[in-house]
């Protein structure tokens, strides 16, 4: 079984911004399964990991590539300086804009937008204010809405989606050494678009080849 191809979408001296793929592991996992993070090392000189992505889900990931700027994100993601922006299909109808269920037992706060809703679904975006373990999907789960296709949360609501609805769609921070804004993106993947627009999610940007 081949290993599912990741895609940068910013690179500088400093940072490293890649688009992770559904079912790639952030880090390599106990079984052996290859890990996005030791999958880009032979590929730069020096590469900083400080945060993950479930392997059932999508989207944007940080990295540093200089020892300098690690200090600078570690302080940002402590002290939740850079905005992180998901999208998310939920089954059910959300009845809720902020999520406060502690999770694992610790404080924790998502605020959800609402983007549309069709066939039993809610198409919402979901900014985090901590970064829990599995938060959003625990939150959602204990909200009633769970997420389509969550195998370990969802329980009806895995046989909605082949794979977790879940993409990191956006990362917005001060670059950790210039100060100067950086904004990421990355659009709904090709695998989620169909369940996105079911559940009334705004058309879709197109999605760039590789």
């Amino acid at each position: 079984m081949s290993t599912p191809r990741w895609r940068v979408v910013h690179e500088d001296a400093d940072v490293l911004i890649v688009d992770k793929p559904f079912g790639l592991p952030s880090q390599n996992t106990r079984s052996g399964t290859p890990g996005l993070y030791e999958l880009l090392q032979p590929h730069y000189d020096y590469i900083g990991l400080h945060h993950r992505l479930d392997q059932p889900a999508s989207g944007l990931i940080l990295f540093s590539r200089n020892p300098k700027a690690n200090a600078p994100l570690t302080h940002m993601f402590q002290t939740h300086q850079i905005q992180r922006q998901y999208a998310c299909v939920l089954v059910g109808k959300v009845s809720s804009s902020i999520w406060n269920t502690p999770v694992n037992g610790k404080e924790a706060s998502s605020h959800v937008t609402l983007l549309g809703e069709g066939q039993g679904l809610s198409a919402v975006q979901v900014n985090l204010h901590t970064g829990r373990k599995h938060q959003i999907r625990v939150q959602a789960a204990l909200a009633g809405t769970p997420i389509a296709g969550d195998r370990r949360y969802g329980g009806e609501a895995a046989r909605r989606s082949p794979r977790l609805a879940l993409h990191a769609s956006l990362l917005h921070l001060a670059h950790p050494l210039t100060g100067e804004p950086l904004i990421v993106r990355s659009p709904i993947p090709l695998d989620l678009v169909k369940l996105w627009c079911a559940s009334g999610g705004p058309v879709p940007q197109p999605h760039p080849t590789d």
